[in-house]
């Protein structure tokens, strides 16, 4: 399911005067606008909201996304950027409760979004997955990419192989 059609908001933002979020995106500093600065700053205008809450999935920070979905509510595309980033949400909260306490996942159904979480959601809820040493093992869609999960401490791991060699390691609480 992919909600946040980029070219439109693009045009939109360049129309709205929005250009320096716009280019910040284009240009990949997601780390430039995912802030709760920016999420203070632009709290009315769910475009921009939304740009944010993109801008966050791409750096791996979900933990940013409940400041976005509350504020998400006024527009069409806002109250739809709001159920794709609670998608992501609900998704992570249940993987982790799935690795620390054996909660079974086979009772939810999200909408497929292109978020690597989504995806992992999806295998381990279906069973189709290998389990080796407290590693939940998950063969990715492309040809050689495997997937990790586990835990550690507090923390959920998810890390990304492409023939056997990390690409990605990323963590969730």
């Amino acid at each position: 399911m992919r909600i946040l059609n980029k070219i439109i908001l693009i045009l939109l933002f360049f129309v709205l005067g929005n250009a320096s979020i716009v280019d910040d995106y284009i240009s990949g500093k997601y780390e430039k606008i995912c802030t709760f600065e920016n999420i203070y700053d632009y709290g009315n205008n769910e475009k921009v909201l939304s740009i944010i809450g993109e801008s966050c999935i791409k750096l791996d920070k979900i933990y940013v996304l409940p400041y976005l979905i509350n504020k998400l509510k006024k527009t069409d595309l806002g109250r739809k950027n709001a159920i794709y980033f609670l998608t992501i949400l609900m998704q992570k909260k249940l993987l982790y409760s799935y690795l620390f306490d054996n909660m079974p996942l086979d009772s939810f159904n999200f909408p497929l979004t292109d978020y690597v979480l989504s995806y992992v959601f999806e295998k381990i809820k279906n069973k189709e997955f290998q389990k080796q040493d407290g590693v939940i093992i998950i063969k990715g869609a492309k040809e050689g990419v495997v997937y990790k999960v586990y835990k550690n401490e507090d923390k959920m791991y998810l890390d990304e192989y492409m023939n056997d060699n990390l690409i990605k390691r990323r963590w969730y609480k």
